[in-house]
């Protein structure tokens, strides 16, 4: 470390704090909006750097050694926080943010005593070139490209992705933090430098990596949806004819009421029993091809085990409501499997996990199971954030 008063540390702490949350901020999906979210980073930044800068003058030798760890934490506790985007994909902003913020140290710690003598100033200006490299770098080729690919990654980072990325994140912090005498030496720089590379290398792969693998999971999830909508097609085909009469509006919204009117006209003719109560505002945040895939995924089912079913009694039961921001949906069918933990047919399967995902892509919860022999589908929307996506 180059030293300095409270003011010089609380500087380079500012610097870093900067660093880090303006990586975090410019890939973020901000819990509020984007005005009230800049103020509460500025607020939080200058707290966290004049703490920081308290701790360096309290104890140097405890602050070199935990600084770097400590501020992980720190700041991504509060960034976390402020976001609203999945926590697994959160994990990799930090990891991203605190890899920059090590090399930005290594590069003005040693570059300013490698070719300016350890000038405090030099180790100041180098920190802020730096810095400032690195935000605009993000913002041109980075942000573009992780704006783009955010569902995908949020479709398929999971737990072992998060721990890959804070390992990935130890090492950059060790190469960066590690407490040793920081003697200068051409061999101590070499060894920090090709630690970093690699830790930089290996973060951009794993990025690619699960980019690339949620593009595969989200076409074929779009395969499964298309398919549920296929189906939607021809049953409103095969009613369209005799049973024209039960497309009668159910609810405000149109597709909502198109869809369920074809399910009432299809279980009539399979001689079920079905009442649908629905009140679903005109407007709402949920993309067509979206409500249909859940809505026929639901009704399929419910009408297969009722028309496979050997029992006196088939009914479907289905009440579909909005309240403000929360969209409801819960289907009962009296012909469940007699098995309470039997699940849908194979055929199913597929479809049920494609709406699970789906549903949590709505900050949702979705729920089957089996009581006394009555198949009971819940699921919950929110479609709070959805005009900010």
């Amino acid at each position: 470390m180059l030293g300095g008063s409270f003011w010089i540390a609380m500087l380079r702490h500012m610097m870093g704090a900067a660093l880090m949350m303006g990586v975090f901020f410019l890939l973020d999906r901000p819990r509020f909006s984007i005005k009230r979210t800049a103020v509460y980073y500025c607020a939080f930044g200058m707290l966290a750097a004049a703490a920081f800068g308290v701790w360096y003058l309290a104890d140097v030798q405890i602050f070199i050694r935990l600084s770097g760890f400590m501020a992980i934490f720190v700041v991504g506790i509060f960034c976390i926080a402020m976001s609203a985007d999945f926590v697994y994909l959160s994990v990799y902003k930090l990891t991203l943010g605190f890899y920059l913020l090590s090399v930005m140290v290594f590069l003005g710690i040693d570059g300013s005593r490698l070719w300016f003598g350890g000038s405090l100033w030099a180790d100041i200006a180098l920190r802020a070139a730096t810095g400032a490299v690195m935000l605009l770098f993000i913002i041109r080729s980075v942000r573009p490209r992780f704006q783009s690919g955010r569902e995908y990654l949020s479709a398929v980072m999971d737990l072992p992705s998060a721990i890959t990325l804070v390992v990935i994140l130890m090492i950059a912090g060790i190469g960066a933090y590690w407490p040793d005498d920081h003697a200068l030496s051409v061999n101590r720089v070499v060894r920090i430098a090709v630690m970093l590379a690699m830790t930089g290398i290996i973060q951009w792969m794993t990025f690619r990596t699960y980019l690339y693998r949620g593009k595969e999971y989200c076409c074929r999830m779009e395969k499964e949806l298309m398919e549920l909508n296929e189906l939607l097609l021809e049953r409103q085909m095969q009613v369209s004819g005799a049973n024209a009469a039960h497309a009668q509006q159910i609810c405000d919204n149109v597709t909502v009421s198109n869809i369920l009117s074809t399910y009432i006209a299809y279980a009539d003719e399979e001689k079920i029993g079905i009442k649908v109560q629905a009140d679903i505002d005109e407007q709402i945040q949920v993309r067509e091809f979206d409500i249909a895939a859940i809505l026929v995924s639901i009704f399929e089912n419910a009408i297969y085990e009722c028309r496979n079913s050997c029992g006196k009694t088939r009914q479907i039961n289905v009440v579909l409501l909005q309240n403000k921001n929360k969209v409801v949906l819960m289907c009962q069918n009296t012909c469940a499997p007699k098995r309470e933990r039997e699940e849908y047919p194979a055929y199913w399967k597929e479809k049920a996990e494609c709406i699970r995902k789906l549903v949590r892509y709505y900050n949702g919860e979705v729920e089957f199971l089996v009581e006394d022999n009555v198949r009971v589908s819940k699921v919950l929307l929110d479609v709070s954030m959805q005009g900010r996506r």
